[in-house]
């Protein structure tokens, strides 16, 4: 009877969790088809779900602004371990005798022995976890009802562990039977109750055993709809995760189809952001590393990712329901028809069955647009795109991607662009930047200096990429003019397109204006092209990351090299020299979110730095590297205001501040200027000095006659 009992729980349950298994794959499926390949790289992926699922590597990571999660490691690992022992209770349920012990003692005696403990270790965290939550209680880590049961639940599991061999143990004490020693908790539990009558002993061993099961067959069925639903989504997450270069992985919109105009429902993501959905696992690092929400804007990352999927699951839920609706009413008016009633006149239960339908379409009618309803306008707006999210996040996440693909939504389908926004298009549209400055002034920058332009050197062996902010911001000019003089110091053969060059259309893509992009990207690759152009250098990483990620997309594909890549093979292959005179005593450096998360580059600024060298040291903030806070540039946020909370650079500056430097290096544009003005705000610009690596470079070597221009051997720089 009670395997009976048993083999119809068990059937019941499984049944009801692949039915809900099968319900939220079917939701995920009604994404878009995906452009990157996910199946592709297959030991990589396999090591990778080694590394990061089973080994829990992010997890593990500590940063500046989160704690590794030590004791998740031990309730996971412990967790995996004591299924093991879960699936023997309930084989051995079904088949009594069909159990472990049936191996040879050196196998079923280890294997009993890591169960036992584990039980009492993934105990002791679930303790400290919700010491954790209730006491020490980290920043967007709540206590709360559904934290509340997934942590009683597993406690409860390790619990009636405990007191199904805790009583089977006293049991055979009492009858003059022996311990089990390879049980140590469990043995030590058994000890402490014996001597018990036999009937209680198996009283107390039959009570643990099914409330064991209970709990587990409860738990395998409350587990999709809580918060670890992580449990289902993040192996394939991770198995599917974006192996390539191309970090930020935005594809390319079909502007002849309307359809396509950016994401204004689930729908129209693919299916792997929706599959994201299911694998965030609540840790909140990437809220708590997201510049928007650390300043007060209405953004949290984490949040974001939560309302896609109650988007998802609740309309799909409303359209589930409508179907069946319906075919109630089809089966009632049939009913209706047999029973002389007529459409004046219909049978009560099909009036009764067409309001409910009504009500239902009504609901789901009257639910608010994803893009712009539950996830607001200023949500979206709020992102820098600097990538924090995503760079923290242990499941591999993409979330500034799906914010990029609602804001083309909101900018080419609903046409709702902040004003700012409007007259930066309006800008790059008629002048092809975004400053709106005159394009026959963009030359002025390098009035009085022999700059070669491409007409002048037909066949440079690097254009000299120099950005809009690079030819028409006063403060940035000072940096093109520092690099053309390094240049030329170091003979190195260059040129620039002139009034031939354009914005890369970097501002229109990340604010989700995917039109004026492609008609920027098309014309500026037309143009390298038409001068056959290999590789390009560039001082503003958003350039960087547009033409070396972007502009393959349409056909570009050149060798794209930051600057401070260039002049740390200048420095090292010996073309460039310091004189050991450093502008500066104390210097930091801050890195810009494009160069270092996006493209990885960290090393060659700071090398540059160090060959330039500073008397009084060179500090590092507690932010760096992959853990940098961003300036609130990016995004297209540079031509935008903050009206909420404190501004981002404001954030940064002071951290700068903190540091007690003389300066601060930059390797960024948008950065130079956002801190440049951090500084006037805290009145810190007389204290402090904002200067690109490409000026500490220039005013640590020789001056050269400004038409000096010698052409030397190729410089071989690989693309990193």
């Amino acid at each position: 009877m009670n395997q009976v009992l048993l083999l119809l729980l068990i059937a019941a349950s499984v049944a009801f969790f692949a039915r809900t298994v099968w319900l939220f794959g079917r939701a995920v499926a009604a994404g878009t088809a995906d452009p990157r390949p996910r199946l592709d790289q297959l030991p990589g992926r396999l090591m990778d779900v080694g590394i990061y699922f089973f080994g829990q590597k992010k997890v593990s990571e500590e940063g500046p602004q989160h704690r590794s999660s030590k004791h998740h490691l031990f309730i996971f690992w412990g967790f995996l371990i004591i299924t093991v022992a879960t699936v023997e209770v309930l084989v051995s349920g079904l088949i009594p005798g069909l159990d472990l012990t049936l191996l040879p003692d050196l196998i079923y005696k280890p294997i009993y022995l890591a169960i036992d403990l584990f039980n009492g270790i993934v105990l002791l965290m679930i303790l400290w976890a919700i010491t954790r939550r209730t006491i020490v209680k980290p920043r967007l880590i709540p206590w709360n009802l559904d934290a509340g049961l997934i942590l009683g639940a597993i406690a409860s599991l390790m619990i009636t562990h405990f007191i199904m061999h805790g009583y089977e143990i006293a049991g055979s004490l009492t009858a003059g039977g022996g311990g089990r020693a390879f049980m140590p908790i469990s043995n030590a539990l058994g000890h402490a109750l014996a001597p018990i009558p036999a009937d209680a002993a198996h009283r107390g061993a039959t009570l643990g055993y099914w409330l064991h099961i209970l709990i587990v067959l409860t738990f395998l069925n409350y587990l999709p709809y809580s918060k670890h639903i992580h449990l289902l989504g993040a192996l394939p997450n991770i198995f599917a995760r974006n192996r390539s270069e191309r970090r930020m992985d935005l594809p390319k919109l079909n502007l002849e189809d309307e359809n396509q105009w950016g994401v204004g429902k689930f729908e129209q993501l693919s299916w792997k952001s929706l599959l994201d959905t299911y694998a965030c696992t609540e840790c909140a690092r990437c809220s708590n590393y997201c510049p928007a929400y650390n300043t007060g804007k209405n953004l949290s990352p984490m949040q974001l990712i939560h309302d896609i999927r109650y988007e998802m699951l609740d309309r799909t839920a409303l359209r589930d329901r409508i179907v069946e609706q319906e075919k109630d009413v089809a089966n009632l008016s049939e009913y209706s028809k047999s029973k002389s009633f007529d459409d004046a006149h219909p049978h009560p239960d099909l009036v009764f069955a067409r309001e409910e339908l009504a009500k239902t379409v009504a609901q789901l009618e009257g639910m608010p647009k994803m893009t712009g309803g539950r996830i607001q306008e200023d949500t979206l707006w709020a992102c820098t795109t600097c990538g924090a999210c995503q760079e923290v996040c242990p499941v591999f996440i993409e979330h500034p991607v799906k914010i990029i693909q609602m804001r083309q939504n909101l900018v080419l389908e609903q046409e709702k662009t902040p004003p700012e926004l409007q007259r930066t298009f309006r800008n790059m549209e008629r002048q092809s930047n975004p400053w709106g400055i005159a394009n026959d002034q963009r030359m002025d920058w390098a009035k009085d200096l022999n700059v070669p332009t491409i007409e002048e050197n037909p066949d440079p062996e690097y254009i000299l990429w120099v950005g809009c902010a690079g030819a028409f911001d006063s403060r940035i000019i000072k940096q093109t003019r520092a690099m053309v003089k390094i240049l030329q110091t170091a003979s190195v053969d260059y040129a620039v397109l002139g009034h031939q060059e354009a914005c890369t259309g970097d501002p229109a893509r990340r604010a989700g204006n995917e039109m004026l992009f492609q008609a920027l990207a098309e014309q500026n690759v037309e143009t390298l092209k038409s001068h056959n152009a290999k590789k390009v250098i560039t001082s503003c990483p958003h350039c960087l990351h547009t033409l070396r990620h972007d502009y393959p997309q349409f056909g570009g594909n050149f060798e794209v090299i930051h600057h401070t890549q260039l002049l740390d093979h200048l420095f090292k292959s010996g073309e460039l020299k310091s004189s050991g005179k450093s502008p500066v005593d104390t210097i930091t450096y801050h890195d810009s979110c494009y160069l270092g998360r996006w493209n990885r580059e960290f090393d060659a600024p700071r090398d540059v730095i160090a060959a330039v060298g500073a008397p009084g040291g060179i500090k590092e903030m507690t932010r760096n590297k992959k853990h940098g806070f961003c300036c609130g540039a990016g995004g297209a946020r540079m031509f935008m205001e903050e009206h909420d909370g404190e501004r981002v650079n404001l954030n940064r500056t002071d951290e700068v501040i903190a540091t007690g430097v003389s300066a601060v290096a930059v390797a960024c544009p948008f950065c130079n200027i956002m801190l440049t003005d951090g500084m006037k705000q805290r009145d810190m610009e007389d204290k402090i000095q904002v200067l690109d690596v490409a000026e500490l470079v220039a005013a640590s070597i020789p001056d050269v006659p400004v038409d000096r221009l010698v052409r030397k051997k190729k410089l071989p720089i690989a693309t990193v």
